[in-house]
């Protein structure tokens, strides 16, 4: 193999332009940022890239969950589920206890204020009564037959009673899914932020290597103006990332209650164990959503059958005891037992059994609905992880190909042996892949959240038990 010898500076001759020596572009490294071009781009280590690094590391799980949980049990979306579901144990209360005997108490009393009859004999009835009066009645009755009806209205609230504690837990996995999205919003865009910083830092750092090439005779004046305009455009992503930061921050104090810490990290990466296509059928049945229009139609049903029952003839047994002239008279009483068959004809009866049998043949329709819905969104959510994960793995074999490609150039224009413009494409191009690169990793982060919820998972990944939402 033929060796070159060393190359010597070649002697300025009159009326030639000396070639520019090799300089250095100054770079500024700011932590957190792009990492500034090196002298051997061939021998990267993507494993120690920092912007690599970001895909692999997660913060504390600890202070995570319980901004998670803080935020679910203060919400107070989560206070008006609840008291739904106090509203529906006053419902079924209400059923059970129309099922026990009932009871009416009155107290009447009259004083006749003023009165005349003659001495006509059909009058002796009214004559004979007294000026003053108080009376006392106690009627209890008993529904004894009632063909389920009462039965059917209990076991209606119940079913009611559990729709509103899964609504509790759908509210609650809802409200974590905003604040876990909160969470990634405000520490994607803080990334992004430090990104576009430290870009357009290099962008005027290249400047600065323009004017020097200029003084050199190697660069032309006019070429200022178009590196102005790339530093200008790289301040306009500065002012739109932080823009969208204090949207997320403002987001994230809504629905987590408390200002975004300083050292927000990286959510850990959820673990999706047990999450598969074939098991998504029965993961879909335990999700809240279903059990709500579960218990609803079971409700419906129920109501219907009691709404049919009422058509029937009811029977009922009664006790009826009056205590006349209470301060009047020492003991005059009578008590009184009845048995009562009852049936109404007419009055809508039959068209509220109607109504009733189509209410339930809407929750089940809404049933069905609601399966497909949940089924189709987890389904989505399953594909959305995988493909995400592949466009990840595809994004960070570019980002090293773009970080590479930069570095040469970078490498070409310090020696004198590169154009100004090539190395600004490249600058702008390994800016926008790595943006992009960070913007999957949260969107990938965040899809797997949203499998979780979508497949009933997420409150226990996250360490709030279902049980503990509903005081």
């Amino acid at each position: 193999m033929l060796s070159l010898p060393p190359a010597t500076p070649a002697a300025a001759t009159p009326g030639t332009v000396t070639p520019a020596e090799p300089l250095p572009v100054p770079r500024t490294r700011i932590e957190g940022g792009l990492p500034v071009p090196v002298t051997d781009p061939l021998r990267i280590d993507p494993a120690a890239d920092p912007i690599l690094r970001l895909a692999r590391a997660s913060a504390d799980p600890v202070p995570f969950r319980t901004a998670v949980a803080d935020a679910v049990r203060r919400n107070p979306a989560l206070d008006e589920a609840t008291a739904q579901v106090d509203e529906a144990e006053a419902v079924r209360d209400e059923a059970e206890a129309r099922a026990l005997p009932s009871a009416d108490l009155t107290f009447s009393s009259f004083e006749v204020l003023s009165r005349a009859f003659s001495n006509d004999p059909r009058n002796v009835l009214e004559r004979s009564r007294p000026r003053n009066r108080t009376d006392a009645l106690l009627r209890v009755q008993q529904p004894m037959v009632d063909w389920g009806a009462s039965l059917s209205r209990i076991r209606a609230g119940r079913a009611r009673l559990e729709a509103a504690r899964a609504g509790v837990e759908d509210t609650g996995t809802q409200v974590a899914l905003r604040a876990v999205s909160s969470w990634y919003q405000v520490y994607g865009y803080r990334v992004l932020v430090r990104l576009a910083e430290v870009f357009a830092t290099g962008q005027r750092d290249l400047r600065t290597a323009l004017e020097r090439r200029i003084t050199q005779g190697a660069a032309a004046a006019g070429d200022v103006a178009q590196v102005d305009g790339y530093i200008a455009a790289a301040d306009t992503q500065v002012a739109d990332f932080r823009r969208l930061l204090r949207g997320a921050e403002a987001q994230y104090v809504a629905v987590i209650g408390a200002a975004p810490p300083a050292n927000l990290g990286r959510a850990p990466e959820p673990a999706l164990a047990g999450v598969s296509t074939a098991g998504i059928a029965g993961d879909v049945d335990r999700l809240p959503t279903v059990r709500i229009a579960q218990a609803g139609a079971d409700a419906a049903r129920l109501d219907a059958r009691a709404s049919r029952a009422d058509l029937l003839p009811q029977l009922g047994v009664g006790i009826d005891a009056g205590r006349y002239g209470v301060f009047e008279t020492e003991r005059d009483y009578d008590i009184r037992g009845s048995v009562t068959v009852s049936m109404r004809i007419g009055g809508g009866g039959e068209q509220r059994a109607r109504q009733a049998a189509a209410r339930a043949s809407g929750a089940d329709a809404r049933l069905r609905r609601t399966r497909i819905d949940a089924r189709r969104d987890a389904e989505i959510a399953l594909s959305d992880v995988a493909a995400l994960e592949a466009a990840r793995t595809a994004i960070e074999t570019n980002y090293v190909a773009a970080r590479r490609a930069r570095d040469v150039l970078a490498e070409r224009f310090r020696v004198a042996r590169g154009t100004l413009f090539d190395l600004l494409g490249a600058e702008n191009n390994y800016f926008g892949v790595a943006s992009r690169y960070i913007q999957t990793v949260i969107e990938l982060d965040s899809a797997r959240y949203a499998l979780l919820a979508r497949t009933g998972r997420l409150l226990p990944a996250l360490g709030i038990a279902p049980a503990t939402l509903d005081p």
